[in-house]
């Protein structure tokens, strides 16, 4: 049984073809699909809306965990958030950096009332400490191990330390979240944040898109 979930980025894939990237994922039994949403506005790149996310899940049964890199602006999270709300979207990701206190306490409130697992980002520049707060509300924290907006990039290695504190306080205080970690994930990275803690590892570029070789035995590895 694998020790780590996957959950490929289909934001390196090529759009024109993304049919064919999402049926080699199905064909090596994939579960998860990390869906990014992105805004030009947090993050310098414009990604997925809903009409994608809905085509997706019309046509294959992946768990949907969505990643906001947005700011929400003239409009209230709920609203927001409503549009994505279809079948199989199991997880949702806001950055901490990215909401007002108001905000990741209404967004922790639309995950409740529609059992989604709530999720909270931080980027390569914040500490645990930040959300240290939210750690005993939360299903899952997300460690931004590249500066986010892009795929590609690679790894920052202060983030194993982010990891394995929120792995000593899980531990400490019988806290529920999982540990997930998003960026530069490849065959030099990806066991050193095994063995740092995490539970769930998001990787695009290695998984996803025309140069992926070996699939299968790449997933495998990923999932320990």
């Amino acid at each position: 049984m694998a020790k780590f979930i996957v959950a490929p980025s289909i934001l390196t894939a090529n759009f024109l073809d993304l049919k064919s990237d999402l049926d080699k994922l199905e064909k090596v039994k994939i579960k998860w699909i990390h869906y990014d949403v992105m805004d030009y506005n947090f993050v310098p790149n414009l990604s997925f809306g809903p009409k994608i996310l809905t085509d997706i899940v019309a046509s294959y049964n992946f768990k949907m965990d969505l990643h906001l890199m947005v700011k929400i602006e003239n409009i209230s999270v709920e609203q927001y958030l409503k549009p994505f709300l279809v079948k199989n979207v199991k997880q949702i990701t806001i950055h901490f950096e990215a909401l007002t206190e108001k905000q990741i306490e209404d967004f922790l409130k639309f995950c409740a009332n529609n059992n989604i697992i709530p999720s909270i980002s931080i980027n390569p520049d914040t500490d645990v400490k930040s959300i240290e707060k939210y750690l005993s509300k939360i299903g899952n924290v997300l460690i931004m191990s590249v500066y986010p907006g892009f795929g590609g990039q690679s790894f920052i290695a202060s983030s194993l330390e982010k990891i394995k504190k929120l792995r000593e306080l899980k531990n400490k205080h019988k806290y529920i979240y999982s540990i997930q970690v998003d960026g530069g994930i490849n065959d030099d990275t990806y066991k050193l944040v095994q063995n740092a803690g995490v539970d769930m590892i998001v990787a695009g570029s290695y998984l996803v898109g025309p140069n992926v070789e070996n699939l299968m035995e790449r997933v495998t590895k990923l999932e320990g």
